[in-house]
């Protein structure tokens, strides 16, 4: 079970044999979705500005999308290569902390455009890839639930759904063909479950 807590003024996250690598392979594959211009996950990671108004929506998109496909992806790659150094357990200071909880709200993105999730009322599949979903969810909420009480928050463990080892966010099968805002975070998503901070 992935246990998160608040340990000193960061935030320790340990991660149950495996976990840490489907994470880090998770991560290693959003890098490439934001990459894509054709993935339509990529186009629910970077919404609209100005939905009424084209031409000024199409201006801003000019002026910062590359700027924040850049971030994304890199923000993906550091994580990843966070977990394949500190394979079981991480200990994260706040800003590293939340650059992790704002890849699971990118990860969370990518995952609801597979699975068709379109808006909190929407079921997630009791499939390999929904469990995965929300586990990502459950992740993310205790670590902004750790940056918010980093003086004296009780542990947290989330139990890895059964099956979760042969999750891929390209996996269509099982009716699949990742998301929590974040306060003052400037991108959208669905998000059934987890929480802002």
């Amino acid at each position: 079970m992935t246990r998160v807590r608040a340990e000193g003024t960061g935030v320790r996250v340990d991660f149950a044999e495996g976990e840490a690598g489907i994470l880090a392979g998770l991560a290693e594959q959003l890098a490439e979705i934001v990459d894509d211009e054709r993935d339509p996950a990529r186009g629910r990671m970077l919404p609209s500005a100005y939905p009424d108004d084209a031409e000024a929506d199409a201006e801003f998109r000019r002026w910062t999308t590359s700027d924040l496909v850049d971030r994304k992806a890199a923000a993906a790659r550091r994580l990843a290569a966070r977990l394949h150094a500190d394979e079981s357990s991480a200990l994260l200071d706040p800003d590293e902390a939340d650059g992790w909880a704002r890849t699971l709200t990118d990860l969370r993105t990518a995952l609801a455009s597979r699975l068709g999730i379109e808006t909190d009322d929407d079921a997630v599949p009791n499939t390999t890839p929904g469990a995965v979903y929300e586990w990502l969810g459950q992740l993310q909420w205790t670590l902004i639930e750790a940056l918010d009480e980093l003086d004296g928050i009780a542990p947290t463990e989330i139990a890895l759904p059964d099956g979760i080892e042969h999750a891929d966010t390209d996996d269509d099968d099982d009716d699949a063909d990742a998301h929590d805002d974040r306060r003052d975070d400037d991108e959208g998503g669905a998000a059934p479950s987890g929480g802002a901070r």
